[in-house]
């Protein structure tokens, strides 16, 4: 059994009680006879805890009671007080007393190996040193310890492992926590409890919102579409909140019983579990209450799974936008009652409990993983395939979780003497379409390629790249495989292939907290009508801090007609499009004349910017910000749509298309997502997390935000920022722009912009394309005003572009 990691500080006082034992044996010899009572008295206790521990721990609880033993066998009376002043155990005490040169090295060589095992000992859970007094006290070696969740470092929790179908659960903030886009069947399973046959779980499960479902399962095993198993899981039973269980056998679900259970859309409830035999039993109460005596339900399975597994936390909802959060979990075996264990408040602090502390947003990213390629020969880092066979199946496995969206670009080669022709169309061979991981998704991912040519004979073989410079990785150089004919080989598929969830897409059912309305919309310098110091807040047509942007290099003034009436160049425009449309028109240009600013900086082009920041209806920690715009296409121009916050970081970039600025951007079928983060207004970014595509790539047909309105959109929870372009998820990542003090008086805005950035401004004459912006609409709303729902439509998506498209 796995060694219950809080009883591990228990362990280590033993263990220095024990070397206390050891030293004062070696230091008393001479006074045997005094000290011997206290000793005996000592270790008999330390047996007695020892042999309390039972199976908890019976390695650790072996190898300290043969430290014991050593000692017992120096001093054989002291394991009972009372022989420890008989004549016998004196005569034997003056006889070590003269051997003192041997006893002394036998004691250093003890100590020396008591300090390499307390070395060991160290390297444990000695921060939970605040739970010993609760485990002191346990005396049935079959209750769990619950887990509290107090590490918060914002990963995925020691001691637990994803099992069926992956789910990112984090530790933070005093709990896991974990965002469900799907009813797939995902399970968080405790090492501790695995294997158990009769066993009974109890959790503390929060709930943000009524789409969130959360259980326990025991007696688990098995792979994803192939659980085993059963699972008792607040859910839903078409009329309302219920209790659902559920047998999995094999991957069929036999629904047991859902019986409707009255639970709030938001709260913290408890889910105890009992499997004793083929019975299994069921109870759930609010927090807010006293635990009911009575079981909720409780039923004999006629076709029952007998054999041990896992258990632990189950979590699914077809939102997207539920978060699912579990404050603790414990266990007991073979009839013994799981218990609830509070976090116990340190001695000084006059019975207050710290709040436990939430990893820093730019910690969340964590790791990003490589893609790991599964070779038949690592050493030539080859792939074979039996002759004849049309297409190459590739196992790639991402090396670390996958925290955020990220693409790998496949692309074949002619090697030298290879035999094989890949021909110049690329998409023959890899597709139309790139590869995709997304959060919750399995580590692992099969990539077919086609192998088109007519002859796939033994000895034949091409070169495959896996690129990751699209972003989601921790490199950007390819990875690379040799594809080769062999006799013998088998190259398939698994039967079930990991889960690779679709695209979520947003729908939008509720009412906008703000609104632009591009006819009416006003703005000015400092946010309020009339560019007034206060009053009634508007659009902002400058930036936050200023009107230059040194921080990117760029070389254009961000000028407003209220501070430069005669020599901007219309940077803000309320306009009509061909068609009759309104649109508010930001415009980057080479100015007519240059305008010295500040005195002594002399700019030549203009960059426009509007900005929330004034407006509270369009501020908020969290909500959904969406516009439809056309961008700029002029070769150098940088048009986005941003949120940011008072001071810098955080950013989260909903688009930005570069236009060249930072290597290649072919043409309007690209775009970027990004999320900047670091302490709050610190200048300093700590992580990023940026995504590049071209969104045909990844399903999109005919996309081109130069010359078509487009819908762009960001959705901001706690845990998570997702970025929708017509609806459909482009990325997903964690919330790195949240601060690290959530109560703190922080909030979003969103901020549009067309900068410039380039070299000579001077002479460069910056015309190549249009260097304007139109948005035509902007909103924001509560995330309750919105669902996830998956993208269920074969690729290519039609173009959701709003038609007719716009002439200027």
């Amino acid at each position: 059994m796995a060694i219950d990691p809080d009883i591990t500080p228990f362990l280590d006082a033993l263990s220095s009680r024990i070397a206390g034992l050891e030293a004062q044996l070696a230091a008393q010899v001479q006074n045997a006879q005094t000290e011997a009572d206290g000793l005996a008295a000592q270790l008999a206790a330390v047996r007695a805890d020892l042999l309390a521990l039972g199976s908890h721990a019976s390695d650790e609880a072996a190898d300290l009671l043969a430290r014991l033993g050593a000692l017992e066998t120096a001093l054989p009376g002291l394991a009972d007080s009372s022989s420890c002043g008989d004549n016998a155990l004196s005569d034997r005490l003056n006889t070590l007393s003269l051997t003192t040169d041997a006893g002394d090295a036998a004691l250093a060589d003890r100590l020396v190996r008591v300090q390499d095992a307390l070395d060991q000992l160290e390297s444990h859970l000695t921060g939970a040193l605040d739970r010993i007094s609760q485990l002191e006290g346990t005396t049935t070696p079959d209750a769990g310890l619950a887990d509290l969740f107090e590490d918060g470092t914002g990963q995925s929790p020691d001691g637990w492992r994803q099992v069926w179908h992956a789910l990112s659960w984090v530790e933070a903030q005093g709990c896991v926590r974990a965002e469900p886009t799907s009813t797939a069947r995902s399970l968080l399973a405790c090492d501790a409890a695995d294997g158990a046959v009769d066993i009974e779980t109890l959790a503390l499960f929060t709930f943000a919102d009524a789409s969130g479902f959360a259980g326990l399962a025991v007696r688990a095993a098995g792979a994803a579409a192939s659980e085993t198993g059963y699972r008792v899981m607040f859910n839903n039973n078409g009329s309302g909140p219920s209790l659902q269980v559920v047998r999995f056998n094999g991957g069929a679900a036999t629904i047991l019983s859902n019986l409707a259970f009255a639970r709030a859309a938001a709260g913290d409830y408890w889910l105890r579990v009992r499997m004793v035999g083929a019975t299994l039993s069921w109870k759930a109460w609010a927090a807010t209450a006293n635990e009911p005596a009575a079981w909720t339900g409780t039923l004999t399975d006629t076709s029952p799974i007998t054999t041990g597994g896992w258990a632990g936390l189950c979590a699914g909802g077809g939102n997207g936008l539920a978060t699912v959060r579990c404050q603790r979990f414990s266990w007991a075996f073979d009839g013994a009652s799981a218990a609830p264990v509070e976090v116990a408040a340190p001695a000084d602090s006059g019975g207050t409990v710290p709040a436990p502390v939430e990893a820093n947003p730019w910690e969340l990213l964590g790791t990003l993983p490589l893609p790991v390629i599964a070779y038949d020969d690592p050493a030539t880092r080859t792939i074979h395939v039996p002759p004849g066979q049309r297409y190459a199946y590739i196992k790639v496995t991402a090396d670390q979780p996958v925290r955020m969206t990220a693409i790998l670009r496949p692309f074949v080669q002619n090697t030298t003497g290879g035999g094989i022709n890949v021909g110049a169309d690329q998409s023959l061979w890899v597709g139309n379409y790139w590869h995709v991981w997304r959060p919750d998704d399995d580590a692992e991912m099969w990539i077919t390629i086609d192998m088109r040519t007519t002859t796939r004979t033994a000895g034949q073989r091409f070169l495959l790249y896996l690129h990751t410079d699209m972003g989601g990785w921790r490199t950007a150089s390819p990875v690379t495989a040799y594809v080769e004919i062999k006799d013998g080989a088998v190259n398939e598929p698994p039967a079930v292939l990991p889960r690779h969830r679709p695209p979520m897409r947003l729908n939008i059912t509720g009412t906008p907290t703000a609104q632009l309305d591009a006819a009416s919309a006003r703005w000015s310098d400092t946010g309020y009508l009339d560019n007034s110091a206060s009053g009634t807040p508007c659009w902002r047509s400058r930036l936050s801090h200023g009107y230059t942007q040194d921080g990117n290099a760029e070389v254009g003034l961000y000028m407003n007609e209220d501070i430069w009436p005669t020599q901007s160049a219309s940077p803000h425009a309320r306009v009509s499009d061909g068609q009759g449309r309104a649109a508010i028109r930001l415009r980057s240009c080479r100015l007519p004349a240059p305008v010295t600013y500040n005195s002594t900086r002399i700019f030549y082009h203009q960059a426009s910017v509007l900005i929330g920041q004034r407006m509270p209806e369009w501020r908020g920690k969290t909500g959904i910000w969406r516009a439809r715009c056309v961008t700029s296409s002029r070769k150098y121009s940088w048009p986005a749509f941003w949120l940011i916050a008072e001071g810098w970081p955080p950013e989260i970039d909903v688009f930005e298309h570069f236009n060249s600025i930072y290597g290649s951007w072919p043409d309007g079928g690209w775009s970027t997502c990004n999320v900047h983060s670091g302490e709050y207004g610190s200048l300093s970014v700590r992580t990023r997390a940026p995504l590049k595509f071209d969104l045909r790539k990844l399903g999109f047909d005919g996309f081109d935000a130069y010359s078509e309105i487009h819908d762009y959109a960001v959705l901001v929870t706690r845990e998570r920022v997702y970025c929708f372009i017509d609806g459909i998820e482009v990325y997903c990542g964690p919330n790195g722009a949240k601060h690290q003090n959530w109560d703190a008086n922080w909030s979003l805005y969103p901020m549009f912009d067309v900068a410039a950035k380039f070299s000579s401004p001077d002479s460069y004459a910056y015309s190549d394309g249009s260097g304007d912006m139109h948005i035509y609409s902007a909103a924001r709303y509560e995330t309750s005003a919105a669902s996830l729902v998956p993208v269920t439509e074969a690729r290519p998506w039609p173009n959701g572009k709003q038609l007719p498209d716009p002439t200027y």
